[in-house]
């Protein structure tokens, strides 16, 4: 199994640099998605420039600046990452970042996504935490239709004071989410765990119904009953980077890491699918679950 230290959305999106406005990142990008139905005809959206605006207002609000931009399944999600400049590091060396994503679809575009994430950065593997705030909201720059010449509606809208604090909360929610993350991420690297429970674990994530059948999990079972997730996460759990370290080596958060890297670089037909599986599909649940079982073990 070859081991990255890639970040999963490399290649799938560019970094920019926060001058630019959110015309000229909806432009280099070329996002427009084009309608493959009908060949003879593919008309281009202007929803991603209006996308990428409510993007912009909505981190500037608090004084954040959007990272990295990119898209998914053909063009038809569109995202940004944003860092909350609210890391921490684990006994000062094994640093994490935690990142605001927001994203659009193209089949519901009056909606945007927003997601908090941590990233751990040996390894650049993802856990989705948990914020008590709306997980959507209105794209109030997205033009609407009217029932007059010229059809569509030219006024430009712009974040109000009471948009604006909602911003603002909304992240500040998303720091405090991360700050206490912080906290069960330290008690999850000072808490030892053997060879069995890492096993158990593993099946527990991935085979629970194997798992709950099984007295015993050791290497004879690894071998005759896991699957192919299983398999890659005890792999994982060995080689992938950063479980060398001391936060790591035989302790639940190195088990939780060995899942999250499994997911986010292994598991999926390709990149484009890995990572919308790990933002927004099955794989998402997968890694909240094993978020869940590794509290469990404390």
């Amino acid at each position: 199994m070859e081991w990255t230290n890639e970040k999963p959305w490399q290649g799938l999106g560019v970094e920019i640099a926060s001058h630019l406005s959110a015309r000229e990142m909806s432009v280099k990008l070329q996002l427009d998605w084009e309608v493959v139905k009908t060949p003879s005809q593919r008309p281009k959206s202007p929803a991603n420039q209006e996308t990428f605006r409510f993007f912009k207002a909505y981190v500037e609000a608090a004084d954040l600046r959007i990272e990295s931009i990119g898209s998914l399944d053909d063009g038809r999600i569109i995202w940004a990452l944003v860092p909350l400049n609210e890391d921490f590091s684990l006994v000062d060396i094994d640093p994490v970042k935690g990142y605001l994503l927001m994203a659009s679809r193209h089949e519901n575009r009056q909606s945007v996504e927003i997601l908090f994430l941590t990233v751990r950065e040996v390894g650049h593997n993802m856990l989705q935490v948990p914020v008590k705030v709306r997980s959507t909201l209105k794209n109030i720059f997205r033009k609407q239709f009217t029932n007059t010449f010229p059809f569509l509606n030219q006024i430009p809208q712009k974040f109000d004071d009471a948009m604006n604090k909602k911003a603002r909360d909304a992240i500040e929610a998303g720091r405090k989410a991360i700050s206490a993350f912080a906290s069960d991420a330290g008690r999850l690297a000072n808490h030892k765990v053997d060879d069995q429970t890492a096993l158990r674990y593993f099946f527990d994530v991935f085979q629970p119904d194997v798992s709950s059948a099984t007295p015993v999990i050791g290497e004879k079972e690894i071998e005759e009953k896991a699957d192919d997730k299983t398999r890659n996460a005890v792999e994982a759990l060995k080689n992938a980077p950063g479980q060398e370290l001391e936060t790591a080596h035989q302790t639940a958060w190195g088990l939780l890491n060995a899942v999250t890297y499994t997911v986010d670089h292994h598991l999926g037909k390709n990149p484009d699918s890995r990572l919308r599986q790990a933002w927004f599909g099955t794989n998402a649940k997968t890694k909240k679950r094993a978020f869940e079982l590794a509290l469990e073990l404390l």
